[in-house]
């Protein structure tokens, strides 16, 4: 009686020991879930079309920015993001000192970024590349006060397909900012069709970057209904 006593008593403290340790032992756990994002975009250009000395102006462009992210937390450290992102790029242009030059195109991108910093609190640093399907061309070409607007769809006048790479800091509040350089040229050497007032606008070099800010909203309650399991590290 005496040894099934002490039996049942030091069982009974093995199991409050083992829950003692596991309240003690913060659980890792994997989740997924959606984000919304827009930005404000600052780009600028490195453009060569010799003989002409070309004058890069920064261009800011507020419409429209428009993001979906899927979010994959493996740690409470480390996660990814892909998802689908509609932007307006382009940059500005002087030819010389008459001649102004606006490109720009809508593009639709696919990205794919490696998350480092707290998960849970929302803040960290972000390394990505993406690929965008240059969709609608604009241009714009101002001689004096005298302006001529074209437009279409899939132009030639740009590359179709335009990768890039990106670095980004997003903060708890979920305000980010973000450089991006694009890897291939924005413009088609051959394509541009710009020759006005004595100027032949033909660019054998063309990289578009910016600088953005934007703000990421998570989608609270997506998060509520997704499944967690534990991740053991």
């Amino acid at each position: 009686m005496k040894k099934s006593t002490l039996f049942i008593i030091i069982f009974l403290l093995s199991i409050n020991l083992n829950a003692q340790d596991n309240k003690s032992t913060p659980s890792t756990k994997k989740a997924t879930y959606f984000a919304s994002a827009s930005e404000l975009i600052f780009s600028w250009g490195n453009v060569t079309a010799a003989p002409l000395n070309t004058n890069s102006i920064v261009r800011f462009s507020c419409f429209l920015h428009i993001a979906e992210q899927f979010h994959y937390d493996f740690s409470p450290n480390v996660g990814i993001y892909t998802g689908l992102a509609l932007r307006n790029v382009g940059f500005i242009n002087e030819l010389n000192d008459t001649v102004k030059l606006k490109q720009r195109v809508y593009t639709l991108g696919l990205p794919l970024a490696l998350k480092l910093g707290n998960m849970e609190k929302g803040s960290y640093a972000t390394l990505g590349v993406e690929g965008e399907l240059a969709l609608a061309y604009k241009q714009k070409v101002f001689v004096n006060d005298e302006k001529s607007k074209t437009t279409a769809w899939f132009s030639d006048r740009t590359n179709l397909f335009l990768p890039s790479a990106f670095a980004e800091l997003k903060l708890k509040s979920g305000a980010y900012v973000k450089f991006k350089y694009y890897l291939t040229d924005f413009l088609t050497e051959n394509n541009q069709k710009v020759n006005v007032a004595g100027v032949s606008f033909v660019p054998t070099q063309s990289q578009l970057m910016y600088v953005s800010v934007g703000f990421v909203l998570r989608d609270k309650a997506l998060k509520n209904k997704v499944e967690k399991t534990t991740y053991d590290l």
